[in-house]
């Protein structure tokens, strides 16, 4: 398997940061149940471009993160500064729909999540 022969993140610096991520199996659970919640007339993007990928249901999902002490949380939608997000200082953010792949999308938001780490 690919991730048990190498690093997730190929890097020197922020090694530890890396471990201080949300776990992937967590990331990865989480939108599992986040898909079973998504209604048929949820839209992640309220800009309706004439196109069947806008038209599916979806959601926004935020990822908040701490580096400092790995505190994590979420919230889905646009919950401006509301969310359970909002409290972290860095934010990764996707759109889930019913089929998407959560591992890819769990692996995309802590990607996302180490692009905001200061090195």
């Amino acid at each position: 398997m690919w991730l048990a022969t190498k690093p997730l993140f190929p890097f020197s610096k922020g090694t530890n940061m890396a471990r201080k991520l949300p776990p992937i199996k967590d990331l990865k659970a989480l939108l599992i149940f986040l898909k079973t919640t998504i209604g048929d007339d949820y839209r992640a993007d309220d800009c309706f471009e004439d196109d069947e990928e806008s038209r599916r249901p979806s959601m926004s999902v935020t990822i908040g993160w701490t580096p400092g002490d790995g505190s994590w949380s979420y919230q889905t939608g646009d919950n401006s500064f509301t969310g359970g997000a909002y409290g972290h200082p860095r934010w990764a953010v996707i759109t889930l729909e019913r089929r998407s792949n959560s591992l890819e999308l769990a692996r995309d938001i802590q990607s996302q999540l180490m692009d905001l780490v200061e090195c």
